[in-house]
């Protein structure tokens, strides 16, 4: 078989999202493995269809391909939830705290206290939930770190949630409009790429489980 004749087999059992990416990959690995048998001796067919016999079976191969590809991107997900949530104290602390106007009263609100402390915990455990994801990423069960990762997406849209609520409340009592247009947009960065972290594992996991 040539080595054209063979990536255009892998291509047809290979994952669309690192297609491109694994075949450019194994294009340079047989034509290397061809050059070196050409150098051998072998006339230019049969180099390539030594490379290629050298390669492995295309079901097997692809499956490998597409286990090594669903773990990288699992990895690379947990980076990106681990800075979305990082960056999260931005909208949640760093902006509040430059421009929420001055506190009314001598002692804090039961409903402002609790809002806080829901919003950091949430906010607390979204990254704890990530970190573990990350963790999980990086040993043989890196299929499990889409779980962690969901849930630590629920954590932060939770969070969201709560600090909108609490800004909300804290305006109500200060008899002033809430400046959302410094603190949304950072929160809602956060928000997309957490969950787009989180679908890309989900995505992974599944490539993972057939794998095995």
């Amino acid at each position: 078989m040539t080595i054209d004749a063979y990536l255009a087999q892998l291509e047809r059992r290979l994952p669309r999202i690192a297609r491109r990416r694994i075949l450019a990959e194994a294009q340079e690995h047989l034509r290397d493995s061809a050059a070196r048998h050409s150098a051998a001796g072998l006339v230019p067919h049969t180099a390539e269809a030594a490379a290629v016999a050298d390669f492995g079976p295309v079901e097997i191969v692809a499956r490998r391909l597409a286990a090594e590809s669903a773990i990288r991107e699992t990895r690379i997900a947990t980076v990106v939830a681990l800075g979305a949530v990082a960056f999260f104290v931005f909208p949640l602390y760093v902006v509040p705290e430059k421009t929420l106007p001055p506190a009314p009263w001598q002692e804090k609100p039961r409903d402002i206290f609790l809002l806080q402390l829901v919003s950091v915990g949430l906010w607390v455990a979204a990254g704890a939930l990530a970190l573990a994801a990350a963790a999980l990423s990086w040993t043989r069960w890196s299929r499990l770190a889409a779980l962690p990762l969901t849930c630590a997406l629920i954590a932060l849209a939770g969070s969201v949630a709560a600090s909108a609520v609490l800004v909300v409340r804290w305006f109500a009592l200060t008899s002033n409009t809430p400046n959302w247009a410094l603190a949304a947009p950072l929160a809602a960065v956060c928000l997309v790429a957490c969950a787009a972290a989180a679908l890309v594992a989900r995505s992974s996991r599944r490539r993972l489980v057939v794998q095995d």
